[in-house]
């Protein structure tokens, strides 16, 4: 079961790579994204929050989403509780982070963009499945334990 959550992982973080690298490219080509189902996703892009430092929120995503995927990868072949561990650290913070961006979409900037839901959908999931990315030593070692 825990390699199918990996994989389940893995996948997510690739949508999350794909969704993050489009918004990362329309920002530093200075596109408007189209937005369909929402329609404050240039709202939302044009935010003074959209950048930190300059940079594209969102190609912080690509590298958040990138840490998923080769942590997930790498713990499919050689499972410790380094790499458990990480997982869940880095889903941890981009659960959060996800949580406060939504909170400034509906409270700041009043508006929804469409990309940003998915992501933060993506990374609640990757959150939420990373409780189960422990190693056989993590669960041998608490009955252990006990």
């Amino acid at each position: 079961m825990a390699k199918k959550i990996l994989l389940v992982i893995a996948f997510l973080s690739v949508l999350g790579i794909v969704d993050a690298s489009y918004l990362t490219y329309h920002a530093l080509a200075k596109l408007p994204l189209p937005c369909t189902i929402l329609e404050g996703c240039n709202a939302v892009a044009a935010s003074p929050y959209s950048k930190v430092f300059g940079v594209p929120l969102s190609a912080f995503g690509v590298l958040f989403y990138l840490g998923v995927f080769l942590l997930a990868t790498i713990f499919l072949f050689q499972q410790n509780r380094i790499i458990s561990f990480s997982i869940r650290i880095f889903a941890l913070v981009g659960f959060v982070l996800s949580v406060y961006f939504t909170y400034l979409q509906a409270f700041v900037i009043k508006a929804f963009c469409i990309y940003c839901v998915a992501s933060a959908v993506i990374s609640t999931l990757i959150f939420i499945l990373s409780f189960w990315t422990k190693s056989d030593n993590e669960s041998t070692e608490k009955i252990a334990i006990r």
